[in-house]
């Protein structure tokens, strides 16, 4: 087959590509296949070269690629990189990437010679990597992002008609009640169930997504007035009403619903939604299992929040806040070489409350900055004195929000002011930044270099829910990404969600990237991720986060 061989082809091949699997051939500029190897047949699902150099040519899917190729290669010479789907034998789609040049046979006839390898498994994860970025994985509805993606669209086409348009929030009553009693993966089932009954009483041009745990939005883009609204939401609520039949138990399900309608209630997506939510707060206190419209007077939850707000401040001066510590593994090892601090409170009254219990208000509230301050400073005073007392010298990951980032070259200099207060090395430093937290700041690539610069690592956390992609990591100053841990869970047991993880990891080690797998629960996700040469892991399965003094004790038997 040296006739087929083509250097300038092969020069390029993915390196993810065994040499033997790269599919070389010649092609006359009219289509016929001239000569081929053996991987080329098998690719394409023929018994051998022989046949497919009988069947005659490449059957593309689109007959125009190779129209389109064969024109670039008149006036360039060479086209690398090309992405086309062709049919093999059984009519299955073939995705390949062809890298190819044009030469001259000895009588001067123009001859079209190529390498190509089968890149299918790849497309598809990063298709259904892409879809997961913006739909539930539970549900397979429309996610948080998209769903207010399509509230500003409709938005703007309400605002050129001059008609209003409504959006719903439904959270269903008493749904932690479903997942104390039954357990989560029931409660799932639940939330799968109440998705498809959801789905089949909604209008086509209405856009119904996964909002929360158990909260759902539904976005009715033609409506004439409130009264549609109020109709559609009793549609809902019948809906509703029938009992559930889930593992053969019978299971009552209520929910209750905020109504914002366009002008009156908000005219951007974010104010819209937040009337609706508390229009939704107040069905919960009138009674349940209604719906109410947004009047100007229902900011309970509001009210609440502020509340919460100020408790943290008192906290905050109170010395009430503290981390615990969980560990990241390197199972290869056995050790720890990374260690990520957690925002905890030690409420008086309610004993250890995680974040989710208050953070969100107290940012709100205005206490981003002063509780991020604190965090930082906390972390860094911690890692030097487990270096004081001569344990081994591990990094301390710390979590930076959104707001955190959006305050800018002030937020640059309050970190390196922490770890050079403690005269701790940069390197012993590593921030985590959710990806979901760069689309929401265009000056985030700008601000992670500026953090570069002082000598930190960089972690984009949770990857895959934020809706970015490989190619933009590649623009980005970091060192590692980790694993988000709803794709970690169903390794085992969802090829889907496998197959985007096999995808994470062998691209994040073709960008030289490090690769950390978090929320890891069971032997088998272990077993899973190693074989697939991702050996650096976060999760229960290693145990809990816990306050420093034990992580300590921890750390002096590894040491």
């Amino acid at each position: 087959m040296a006739n087929v061989y083509c250097q300038t082809c092969m020069s390029n091949y993915s390196p993810f590509a065994p040499l033997e699997l790269v599919a070389t051939f010649r092609q006359a500029m009219d289509g016929r296949l001239l000569d081929c190897n053996e991987a080329c047949a098998r690719m394409l699902g023929f018994g051998s070269r022989q046949e497919l150099l009988s069947h005659g040519l490449f059957d593309y899917t689109n007959a125009s690629d190779f129209h389109t190729v064969t024109a670039a290669l008149r006036d360039l010479g060479i086209v690398s990189s090309i992405e086309v789907a062709m049919r093999g034998k059984d009519g299955r789609v073939v995705w390949v990437m062809q890298n190819l040049k044009l030469v001259e046979d000895p009588d001067h006839t123009p001859v079209l010679e190529g390498a190509m390898f089968d890149i299918t498994e790849q497309r598809v994860a990063v298709e259904r990597f892409e879809f997961q970025a913006y739909h539930d994985t539970l549900t397979q509805l429309p996610n948080r992002m998209l769903f207010v993606d399509r509230t500003e669209v409709a938005l703007a086409q309400a605002r050129r008609r001059g008609t209003p348009m409504a959006v719903l929030l439904l959270d269903l009553d008493r749904f932690e009640v479903i997942n104390a009693s039954f357990g989560r993966g029931f409660g799932d089932r639940v939330l799968k169930a109440v998705a498809d009954r959801l789905s089949a009483c909604v209008r086509e041009e209405d856009s119904l997504a996964r909002y929360g745990e158990d909260e759902f939005m539904i976005l009715l883009a033609k409506v004439k007035s409130g009264t549609d609204a109020a109709i559609a939401s009793q549609r809902v609520l019948n809906a509703l009403s029938h009992p559930f039949v889930i593992e053969g138990r019978e299971i009552e399900m209520h929910a209750s619903i905020g109504i914002a309608v366009l002008p009156e209630d908000g005219t951007d997506a974010e104010n819209l939604i937040r009337a609706a939510a508390a229009a939704m707060l107040s069905a919960k206190e009138r009674g349940r299992g209604r719906y109410q419209f947004h009047e100007p007077e229902l900011n309970a939850r509001a009210l609440q929040r502020a509340a919460i707000a100020a408790s943290v401040r008192s906290a905050l001066d109170r010395n009430e806040l503290e981390l615990y510590y969980h560990p990241e593994v390197n199972v290869q090892t056995g050790r720890i070489d990374c260690i990520e601090a957690l925002l905890r409170w030690r409420h008086p009254q309610l004993g250890v409350l995680g974040p989710n219990a208050f953070l969100e208000a107290a940012e709100e509230g205005g206490l981003a900055e002063r509780i991020g301050t604190w965090v930082i400073g906390e972390a860094c005073r911690q890692a030097k004195q487990w270096q004081h007392e001569g344990l081994r010298d591990v990094r301390v990951a710390i979590n930076i929000s959104a707001r955190q980032l959006a305050v800018g070259e002030p937020f640059v200099r309050s970190v390196d002011e922490a770890i050079a207060s403690q005269h701790l090395s940069p390197r012993s430093v590593e921030l985590e930044i959710a990806e979901g937290t760069l689309n929401s700041n265009d000056r985030a690539v700008d601000l992670m270099r500026s953090l570069k610069d002082i000598g930190v690592r960089l972690t984009i956390d949770d990857f895959g829910t934020g809706g970015g992609s490989f190619v933009r990591l590649k623009e980005m100053p970091i060192d590692s990404v980790k694993i988000a841990p709803n794709f970690v869970h169903h390794v085992t047991d969802r090829s889907d969600d496998a197959a985007i993880v096999r995808a994470m990891i062998m691209m994040a080690k073709g960008l030289d990237l490090g690769i950390v797998a978090e929320g890891v629960e069971t032997k088998a996700q272990l077993s899973y991720l190693l074989d697939r040469r991702c050996a650096d892991m976060q999760g229960f399965f290693f145990g809990a986060p816990m306050p420093a003094p034990a992580l300590a004790d921890v750390l002096r038997m590894q040491h």
